[in-house]
């Protein structure tokens, strides 16, 4: 999270920034105002959590609070509540996956049960052991689904069958790419538009909730929720989500931040290369049901899940072959003077980059140290995000995107009085099937707090990455929308349209700034 203001002390706390205050008095009325809940649309590194603190510290009635978030994000949480929050308040900082701890079953001891048995059965009919008075949901999108299981356990949470119901605020940079994706903020739509809230059972009921309400929710052709097609949707969010004193959304600019920059870098692959890669694509989308030959499709699709993600295995062993190419990316960004992030989802892949960029560093007398930060070594994330921080590497590989702060200038890195690098950070996005609120929150790692940083797209021409890389920025592009970045939203839309027009040797840039 981002520095803000000054070193905590044992006299005095540390100061919210100025764009910050008015969002905290927001929040007080809207408490005051007996609404549900509030939500923080902020861009990433923008300080929600901070401005989310002390929002809900010191309201009325409220002293038992809850805070879920990512298991990486549980040690800054707790820093940032010691730095901002005041006496007087019990707070309990946890990971979605364990929720189920904290609800228990009126038959059943779930103690006794696996976790996935027992965080099923406590969704299905649990009750919660304590009453709770506020709940921060912080990367709030990760309850998008309704029907999930994290979804169903915190609703057993802020909805208890007895007692009054906690005052929840959620926080997200990406918190929706549709409409479709608000069923936890139903409770503050239906306050806003003044109408009895869903009782959520499914996402088609949902859907048609948010029919009766006005909503279109109409598709293009790939059946996706389309943003150029839904100006009214994109409307209806404003006036019931951030123009009812629910919630707040901003843009960098409208924050006095810089605009995030994008360049498509597409890499050319030898006839060989290209023909495996496809092939495993082609395999890919057969097993999705994805085939343009609907019989074959019916066919593939029938496979159920593991062969989906046998398929799925095949791709990813596939973008391997990217790997040098990336390596020789990176390598030309750090002969530059650059610091570079490559955000990749899996374990193969990251080792497989770390391997090829440290080679093609050496091979160029350049520094060759790259940190790998995954879920598998929770352990030293905080190690080596410090280690690429403080340039002890110009290199890191990373999965685990949620929470990480690795943009220039950050402030007292190591709690010694060191601050990181003034470097300029590149993030490098190269691995395949990266979702739109991913691909957001990655560009995110390093540019925060307002340090500007390019995100530069690297993905193999001609090949069907193309069309997934293109949808992929679609569906960030209705993310911004929602979250009222018409510009930024038009930008990405200008840069899905622009993919098959790219070549290997002239990158289509976004716009600086934008």
């Amino acid at each position: 999270m981002p520095h803000n203001g000054l070193t905590p002390g044992r006299d005095r706390r540390p100061t919210l920034r100025p764009y910050q205050v008015p969002r905290v008095v927001e929040m007080r009325a809207a408490h005051a105002d007996r609404a549900p809940g509030y939500v923080l649309t902020y861009p990433t590194g923008a300080g929600k959590t901070p401005t989310g603190i002390t929002g809900i510290t010191d309201l009325p009635g409220i002293r038992n609070v809850l805070v879920v978030t990512k298991l990486s994000v549980v040690p800054p949480w707790r820093g940032a509540i010691d730095a901002f929050a005041t006496a007087g308040q019990r707070w309990v900082v946890i990971h979605p996956e364990l929720l189920w701890r904290l609800l228990e079953h009126p038959s059943v001891d779930l103690a006794r049960m696996r976790p996935e048995a027992a965080g099923e059965l406590a969704a299905t009919g649990g009750r919660s052991r304590v009453p709770w008075d506020g709940v921060i949901v912080d990367e709030s999108q990760i309850l998008a689904d309704c029907e999930s299981v994290r979804s169903r356990l915190l609703r057993r949470i802020t909805h208890p069958e007895q007692g009054p119901r906690p005052w929840t605020l959620y926080l997200s940079a990406t918190g929706f790419s549709s409409p479709v994706e608000t069923s936890y903020l139903a409770d503050l739509i239906a306050y806003a538009a003044e109408v009895d809230a869903p009782a959520l059972t499914t996402k088609k009921a949902y859907k048609e909730w948010l029919r009766e309400l006005g909503f279109d929710l109409n598709n293009d052709s790939s059946g996706r929720w389309y943003h150029q097609l839904n100006p009214d949707d994109v409307s209806m969010v404003r006036t019931l989500l951030y123009s009812s004193g629910v919630g707040a959304a901003a843009t960098p600019q409208e924050l006095g931040l810089p605009g995030q920059s994008r360049e498509l870098w597409p890499i050319r692959l030898s006839p060989q290369e290209k023909a495996e890669y496809q092939r495993s694509w082609e395999e890919f989308r057969l097993a999705r049901g994805l085939d343009t030959d609907a019989e074959e499709a019916g066919k593939a699709g029938a496979g159920g899940d593991e062969e989906r993600a046998a398929a799925l295995r095949r791709v990813q062993k596939a973008s391997i072959l990217k790997a040098p190419y990336v390596a020789k990316i990176v390598a030309d960004l750090v002969a530059d003077g650059h610091q570079v992030a490559v955000p990749a989802w899996y374990l193969d892949n990251i080792r497989a980059l770390a391997t090829a960029i440290a080679r093609e560093l050496r091979a160029r007398g350049l520094p060759d140290k790259v940190a790998e930060i995954t879920g598998e070594t929770p352990g030293l994330r905080e190690k080596r995000r410090r280690a690429f921080q403080l340039g002890v590497c110009k290199v890191v590989v990373v999965n685990a995107v949620e929470g990480m702060n690795l943009h220039a200038g950050e402030r007292n890195v190591d709690g010694q009085g060191r601050d990181a690098t003034l470097a300029p950070r590149v993030c490098v996005i190269a691995d395949v099937l990266t979702g739109g609120k991913r691909a957001l929150q990655a560009e995110g790692r390093t540019q925060r707090d307002g340090q500007q940083s390019r995100a530069i797209y690297v993905f193999a021409e001609g090949t069907t990455e193309e069309v997934w890389l293109a949808t992929t920025l679609r569906a960030a592009a209705g993310t911004q929308a929602l979250a009222q970045a018409h510009a930024d939203a038009e930008a990405l839309t200008q840069l899905a349209e622009q993919i098959f027009s790219a070549t290997p040797d002239e990158p289509v840039a976004a716009g600086a700034g934008v």
